[in-house]
């Protein structure tokens, strides 16, 4: 998704989204502290020791406390502290066992993925987990009275999901409890993929008892808020109070089936305003922010902050999209290569973000297997671009209808990023008025197809090139929000959607991305690196190129 992950952290999502823009988003993704058997890492039980209280904003109102139908970062960021599924991701960005006492066996069709879970596994009420909890979660996200907006892009490969989405059925044939430990997972196809895709929100696990006696929505399905939060979950920490537009509180699981988290609980205070957020951490109010690029530049040379200055790389791509069902004129080819031309990616990197991010030749971030240094892009050249212009009847950008390029608000990053696009697409005569949006309005408004020229990220959901190339850029890709189509990208994808071989099935995705790039329906600016201030105090935060991960081994001394 697009996650725009503050601090973290996924996402899907984000990629979300992927909220935070620029450097000031995280992707957040991965579920609590992965370990025990088959998971490559070192289980790191807690003590019971005190490790403090965890201090970091969240500069968006959560848009939901239901994991099934979240798709932001800020928000997931949060949520995968409460919750958490069979499996996750670890430091070294591998998919782990969580919930699962071990990685699943997987039939020799790579078909079916069978699960035994953990007997240490609870839910915050006391009751374990089950298999039939388990398939009562992903068929909730997918149940067509939860309206989730994301769960076929997580979901949609296990067999019968697409019928419950639909509203046909309310019981997902894919999915079944063969006894209380042991759940079964069917795909209608090999997917190479899947098990990162179980990582994400729609596939937590959550207590069927404690959500039925929960508020419901508009469908008549039972739903997660404030009053039902602190039950439902078996993550690391609990709810312990939310007040909107002022704080949420969390608080260590003392049940964790890994140990009681070190830290004793971690504060979010809702922070809209990245310099109120600032004042915070300098008065000490505040563990760590994300860094905004104006304030990095004298922090990096002040002795007393050098040291608190973070870097993390993320499997992340800024990009503008060119929306082609909403903007006609997108609809031509050289049009939108014109654009894609006239956009001087280096002095956005150099002058606006100070060097920090990698400029973004092609779709892919490094990270993302199939990702190549020596892939190239469109390059800047504003005389080709008004070749392009006129060839397609657009000479000097005369006879293009009002044009605006939509962003989200009040991330330094982002608003200047735009400023300097309006500035270079006003060079080759191209006139774009700025559409800055609060985050909510403006991810509703995107989900929806209505924007035109629109500046985003996609950040990672799973570490694999089908959650970016598939899922956003081909004809029926559930995220695909330029109205992009090419039948020879979209039969490449489904090829390599569907190759069990890990080599041939990368070759063909950078075939699709080749394309892709060349077609420019979108015009990818820079590979994500998140900056924070990180007080020294701070110790023990594990993160993956998705984002910080669930916050289990973190102290604060």
């Amino acid at each position: 998704m697009p996650r725009f992950h503050p601090f973290l952290s996924r996402t899907r999502a984000v990629a979300s989204l992927l909220l935070a823009a620029g450097f000031a988003s995280l992707i957040a993704t991965g579920c609590g502290d992965p370990g025990g058997k088959g998971g490559g890492v070192q289980t790191a039980k807690g003590t019971g020791a005190s490790g403090g209280i965890l201090r970091y904003p969240i500069e968006t109102e959560p848009t939901t406390l239901d994991p099934a139908v979240v798709q932001d970062g800020p928000t997931i960021d949060l949520l995968q502290n409460l919750y958490e599924g069979l499996v996750g991701w670890n430091d070294k960005n591998e998919v782990v066992p969580l919930i699962a006492e071990d990685l699943p066996k997987i039939s020799a069709d790579g078909k079916t993925y069978t699960f035994t879970i953990r007997d240490n596994a609870k839910f915050f009420s006391g009751d374990p987990v089950t298999a039939e909890d388990v398939k009562y979660s992903i068929t909730r996200s997918l149940d067509k009275r939860t309206a989730s907006p994301v769960a076929l892009n997580y979901l949609d490969d296990i067999v019968g999901a697409r019928d419950v989405a639909d509203g046909k059925t309310q019981d997902l044939a894919g999915v079944k409890a063969l006894d209380p430990r042991t759940v079964q997972i069917t795909l209608a196809a090999p997917r190479g993929y899947f098990l990162g895709k179980l990582t994400y929100p729609t596939a937590y696990v959550l207590s069927r008892k404690e959500v039925e006696k929960g508020p419901t929505n508009a469908g008549g399905i039972h739903t997660i808020d404030a009053s039902n939060a602190g039950s439902v979950g078996c993550g690391p920490f609990r709810l312990a109070s939310y007040v909107r537009g002022s704080k949420i509180t969390l608080s260590a699981n003392a049940d964790y089936w890994n140990g009681k988290p070190k830290l004793e609980g971690i504060e979010r205070p809702i922070i809209l305003d990245v310099q109120t957020q600032r004042n915070l951490y300098d008065s000490g109010r505040l563990d760590y922010i994300v860094l905004q690029k104006g304030d990095f530049e004298k922090d990096r040379s002040n002795p007393a902050l050098q040291d608190q200055i973070k870097k993390w790389k993320r499997a992340a791509t800024w990009y503008v999209g060119l929306n082609q069902t909403y903007y006609k004129p997108f609809a031509d080819k050289r049009v939108r290569q014109a654009f894609a031309h006239a956009v001087d990616k280096d002095a956005i990197v150099k002058s606006v973000l100070l060097a920090v991010p990698q400029k973004a030749e092609g779709i892919l971030p490094d990270g993302i297997p199939g990702y190549s240094k020596e892939f190239k892009g469109l390059p800047y050249d504003p005389e080709k671009a008004k070749t392009l212009l006129a060839a397609a009847g657009y000479p000097g950008g005369k006879g293009l209808p009002p044009l605006q390029i939509t962003f989200r608000q009040k991330q330094s990053d982002v608003v200047h990023t735009a400023e300097v696009l309006q500035e270079q697409l006003a060079k080759v005569g191209i006139p774009v008025t700025l559409n800055a949006m609060e985050w909510g309005s403006y991810l509703n408004l995107n989900n929806n197809n209505k924007t035109d020229l629109f500046h985003m990220r996609w950040s990672a959901d799973y570490l694999d090139p089908q959650d970016f190339l598939s899922l956003l850029l081909t004809t029926t890709g559930t995220e695909n929000h330029t109205g992009y189509s090419n039948k020879q990208v979209d039969a490449l994808c489904e090829q390599a959607d569907r190759e069990t071989d890990q080599k041939k099935r990368l070759a063909l995705y950078q075939q699709a991305e080749k394309l892709v790039v060349e077609d420019a329906p979108w015009i990818p600016i820079y590979y994500q690196v998140d900056l924070e201030l990180m007080r020294p105090s701070v110790q023990g935060v594990r993160d993956g190129l998705m984002g910080h991960l669930p916050h289990t081994t973190t102290t604060v001394n």
